[in-house]
């Protein structure tokens, strides 16, 4: 979050707690440019987030005010029903198309109303991780480690395949603590630690193969894209490239690239994420037997 997202988020905070009441007037650039110490780009860009929203409206001689709610929304209507129709909007466009103001066009409630089920969109992101991993359905360990850790992975990846925004969320370097994050977790450290790994090289293969199935990931949502925009599969697209691939890998230089070009290679996400996990674990069974 940059400095203009923050700032903006504490006047919001203050809109939805009705500290800030509709109507009354909003710092001005120069004020927050005065008590945030920041640039007048960052002030003015306080400003634009917080009209994006729909929580403040400008008018000529007032400067910005709060803006009077245009209508009221559902008393059904629950924070986890607000989550349930950002994953949809997800699912269906992307991550980045979850906006508070596309949220609150497909609830048919105002913008300012959004906030007073999720405070912000980093949280709202954060529920909706924290949803779909809670979907991951995990099942009763066999003591097989390597089983067990198939179908851990497998379910995980299914979750993935399912939202395909979900795994370019997913933060490894910097992860934020998820609830549904732990059984997931604790299953596929328990089966490591089953196949004979002490604790830290157990925690270190968890994450290589978090890494590896988030890194697979990573692919669905490109192509669901590039198909959605092109109308061409990926067998298509790549049946385009057969013949500048061919020109450019000459059999006596590349025979092995060539071999490939000639065979064919049928491209299944899913497959290439079994095989891979497979090699990665065929690895860690070497190791056990050592």
């Amino acid at each position: 979050m940059n400095r203009a997202e923050q700032i903006a988020d504490v006047l919001r905070m203050r809109i939805v707690t009705g500290q800030l009441r509709p109507g009354d007037p909003v710092p001005s650039t120069r004020a927050i440019m005065r008590d945030h110490n920041v640039a007048m780009a960052t002030a003015s860009r306080v400003l634009s987030l917080l009209q994006d929203d729909g929580l403040i409206e400008s008018a000529p001689g007032r400067g910005s005010t709060v803006r009077a709610p245009d209508g009221s929304d559902p008393a059904v209507l629950t924070a986890d029903g607000v989550v349930d129709v950002a994953i949809e909007i997800a699912d269906a466009e992307s991550l980045s198309a979850v906006s508070m103001r596309r949220l609150a066009g497909a609830l048919d409630i105002p913008t300012m109303a959004v906030y007073r089920y999720v405070p912000s969109r980093e949280e709202l992101h954060f529920a909706m991780l924290d949803r779909v991993m809670g979907e991951i359905e995990l099942r009763p360990t066999s003591g097989d480690w390597r089983a067990d850790l198939e179908a851990a992975v497998g379910a995980m990846w299914r979750t993935m395949s399912s939202h395909p925004w979900f795994a370019p969320a997913l933060s490894m370097t910097r992860p934020t603590a998820m609830p549904n994050a732990m059984p997931l977790a604790e299953t596929m450290l328990g089966s490591l630690r089953a196949a004979g790994l002490d604790p830290v090289q157990a925690f270190t293969d968890y994450l290589g193969l978090l890494n590896l199935v988030r890194g697979l990931g990573l692919t669905l949502e490109p192509e669901l894209a590039d198909r959605a925009e092109t109308g061409v599969t990926n067998d298509e697209w790549m049946d385009t490239q057969v013949t500048e691939l061919k020109r450019m890998t000459p059999a006596d230089r590349f025979p092995h690239m060539r071999t490939i070009m000639e065979v064919g290679y049928p491209y299944d996400p899913d497959v290439l994420m079994r095989s891979a996990v497979g090699r990665f674990l065929d690895g860690i069974a070497a190791t056990a037997d050592q």
